[in-house]
């Protein structure tokens, strides 16, 4: 039997007393903590030092950062503006600009300012960013997309005879068939791999598209090429992982020069590798080719074969409204379909 909802009139209404509606505003830090998690890692650490220089900033300023006015955003998004990244020593690039505003609303809406600070004016600030860089000659710098031609000339490098080499293999084998992000190649376990006759299955349990973590098995077929057997390259890893002993828990290990198997590797780790490969491959363009240049190479590859886009960005656990997975496939399909190009 359904239970009944209490009457209104049962229910004891206290809107005068001060400490309980100070108490109906607060969260515990375990709350809190929660929330933080629902915000990647990466994310919440870059969002944390935009926010800590924005409270720098109203302190030199005289300005209130808690809640930040209209004026107030304008006023420290144009300060990033004319500003240089003591990182890089250059100016930052509006979509830097466009994180530090992300950054304030999010340390907002986590403080109950929901809905606040009103932010159109710090955007057309940034809208005026990207034009004078844009007149400036500036072109957005991309990550090197890792194609099938580039796969084999990283491959060629790894070591095959050590198990450091057939790891390095395996990162690119599986972030080329997954389309994968550095951060779910470093956070992939054994036991979520499958090699099988005609293909390596992932289970990704996880996804910035999956936010409930219903979880999905990725299939990368074997013979990502006639020439590359990508189930040969994670099969022989995990062969090389279980003769020392390691059957479980991450996949992608660190590995010391005598061959000895340590602990999980970061998604910086992973990066570094490719980069790295990249290098003693000595491509032109080395110093861009990283690990995201193994989640644009299949992509980029499969519309060159015209493979429909809600097919690639479902493999590749993009939105199916996702700008970036587009910016892969426009240029494969403005030379297929270049109106100049002659058929005949």
């Amino acid at each position: 039997m359904a239970s009944e909802l209490v009457p209104v009139e049962d229910v004891e209404i206290v809107s005068d007393d001060a400490s309980r509606v100070e108490r109906d505003h607060q969260i515990s830090n375990e709350t809190a903590n929660d929330l933080k998690r629902a915000t990647a890692a990466n994310t919440d650490r870059a969002y944390a030092r935009w926010w800590h220089m924005a409270l720098d900033w109203c302190e030199q300023e005289g300005r209130t950062p808690l809640p930040m006015t209209a004026q107030t955003v304008a006023e420290f998004i144009g300060h990033l503006k004319r500003s240089v990244s003591p990182k890089t020593g250059k100016p930052y690039s509006p979509a830097s600009l466009d994180q530090a505003l992300s950054a304030i609303r999010t340390a907002h809406f986590r403080a109950g300012f929901e809905g606040q600070p009103h932010s159109r004016a710090a955007r057309d600030i940034i809208k005026v960013h990207r034009q004078d860089r844009a007149r400036d000659g500036w072109r957005p710098r991309r990550a090197k997309a890792v194609t099938l031609d580039v796969l084999r000339l990283l491959l060629a490098q790894c070591d095959t005879d050590s198990l450091s080499g057939r790891r390095d293999a395996s990162i690119l084998a599986l972030g080329y068939g997954l389309m994968g992000r550095r951060s779910e190649l470093a956070a992939c376990t054994i036991d979520q791999v499958t090699v099988s006759e005609d293909w390596v299955t992932v289970f990704i349990p996880m996804s910035k598209t999956d936010t409930n973590a219903q979880g999905e098995d990725v299939d990368i077929p074997r013979a990502v090429a006639p020439d590359i057997d990508a189930g040969a390259v994670v099969g022989s890893y995990l062969a090389g992982l279980a003769e020392h002993g390691v059957t479980d828990g991450p996949l992608l290990r660190r590995i010391d020069m005598w061959g000895n198997v340590g602990d999980g590797m970061s998604g910086e780790s992973v990066n570094v590798i490719v980069k790295k490969l990249a290098k003693a491959a000595n491509l032109t363009d080395a110093e861009r080719t990283t690990a995201h240049g193994l989640r644009a190479g299949g992509p980029t590859d499969a519309a060159e074969r015209g493979v429909p886009v809600p097919f690639i960005a479902e493999h590749g656990r993009w939105s199916k409204n996702s700008t970036q997975v587009l910016s892969y496939v426009r240029p494969a399909d403005k030379r297929r379909n270049n109106p100049l190009l002659r058929k005949d």
